[in-house]
């Protein structure tokens, strides 16, 4: 073939070159008409996949059929209760327009309800917040009058400045009141009744509360002199914002020290909580017991149980107001009978208790419930749950709101 091809003429060679031409020109044509088509079509798949202008994001496919249901599903509803108000007896449309009205109010009233409360709950919040950052400069001059190690420390690395290059003057002063009043080992009544020049100190030094007998709200026996020391210990640190570990051995008394520093909040600082105790399972059922026999006027409440259960006390005792009351307690006198028993208290406090005693787990679980709350004091019993700083417990106990923790080992 390519030999008889070479051994035509150009003349002869000519139709079959026009051929080729016009074969060449066809399949341009064709193929430029395809990629047309094609890309309209890509074109088209794009556009029928973004939002374009005037339509809405459910305008398309399943949406769009869901959309159009729903319409015709109202639009028949809607239909049917105007053939219905067209039937009814006047009297009969007014009084269902009235309840209509009247629910549309109560719902009104609900919401604004829980608009508040939740208001209240971040008012709190706040308030705490702020008292959290003062008690924090207060710990801090505190820290820095007990040793110069930590004066040091705060300067940083390299050469370790002095108190004066670290110090405001404002600092110095308080600082210096609290190295002074290191010197005084113990109270100072609040009630007492000093000479003049005494009052002048106390107005410069920092006066602490140092109990000499236990709480009378403390019931069922007497603390022990060394209960008594941990509990002014715990004091101090309550005044000074400080966290404490108590560790001792079994059977001398951290449940009770615990519950007398509850005590120490209700009786002389008009505090009724509320305090959170997140205990191991085993120990639950004793933490409310000992709190029963040893303080009768603080109201505890378990937390535990099942989901529906604990859903039901959410519902109930949980609640937004609940978490925004102050925590004073109310000038009524408590009711006892004579089995020291609380009757009657707190009759106007949308709180029904003062302490709440939970698990390791219900708090992990409920943790959003727990955030609601400002806790005066939080108790860890067995803390050394928290030795892994990266578990589930340890992130829950640091993210709640509180003044005061004190961890319980040993």
């Amino acid at each position: 073939m390519a030999s008889r091809w070479r051994s035509l003429s150009d003349p002869a060679k000519a139709p079959y070159l026009d051929q080729e031409a016009a074969e060449k020109s066809r399949f341009a044509q064709e193929s430029a008409a395809a990629d047309a088509a094609a890309a309209d079509v890509v074109e088209a798949r794009r556009a029928a996949l973004t939002v374009q202008e005037g339509e809405a994001a459910g305008s398309r496919g399943a949406r769009q059929r869901i959309d159009a249901e729903r319409a015709h599903k109202e639009d028949a509803a809607a239909g049917r209760r105007m053939a219905l108000k067209a039937n009814l007896d006047p009297e009969e449309a007014a009084e269902r327009e009235r309840a209509a009205a009247h629910k549309r109010h109560e719902t009104k009233q609900r919401r604004e309800k829980k608009r508040l409360a939740e208001e209240a709950v971040q008012k709190q919040h706040t308030k705490l917040d702020k008292e959290s950052s003062k008690k924090a400069e207060s710990r801090l001059d505190y820290l820095l009058a007990q040793s110069s190690i930590f004066a040091k420390l705060r300067g940083g690395g390299g050469a370790l400045p002095t108190g004066k290059e670290v110090a405001s003057p404002e600092r110095k002063q308080r600082a210096a009141a609290a190295a002074k009043s290191k010197s005084v080992h113990h109270l100072h009544s609040r009630d007492s009744n000093d000479s003049a020049n005494d009052s002048d100190e106390a107005e410069e030094e920092e006066a602490h509360m140092f109990l000499t007998k236990q709480p009378e709200c403390i019931k069922f026996g007497n603390l022990k002199g060394y209960q008594l020391e941990g509990l002014n210990w715990m004091i101090h640190l309550a005044e000074k914002g400080l966290n404490g570990i108590l560790a001792d051995e079994m059977g001398l008394g951290k449940t009770l020290q615990s519950i007398s520093i509850m005590a120490y909040h209700w009786e002389f600082l008009k505090q009724q909580g509320p305090h959170l105790i997140c205990v191991p399972k085993s120990t639950l059922s004793n933490w409310m017991n000992e709190l029963k026999r040893w303080c009768p006027s603080l109201r505890a409440i378990k937390f535990h149980g099942s989901r529906e259960d604990r859903e039901y006390m959410v519902d109930n005792f949980f609640t937004n107001a609940a978490a925004a009351h102050d925590g004073k307690r109310p000038t009524l006198p408590q009711i006892m009978n004579n089995a020291g028993e609380l009757i009657d208290d707190n009759s106007e406090n949308p709180r029904t208790w003062d302490v709440c005693v939970t698990t390791y787990e219900v708090a992990n679980a409920e943790r959003k419930t727990l955030l609601k709350f400002t806790w005066k004091y939080l108790v860890i019993d067995e803390a050394h749950r928290l030795k892994n700083d990266a578990s589930l417990f340890s992130k829950t106990v640091r993210s709640f709101r509180t003044a005061n923790r004190l961890l319980l080992t040993g």
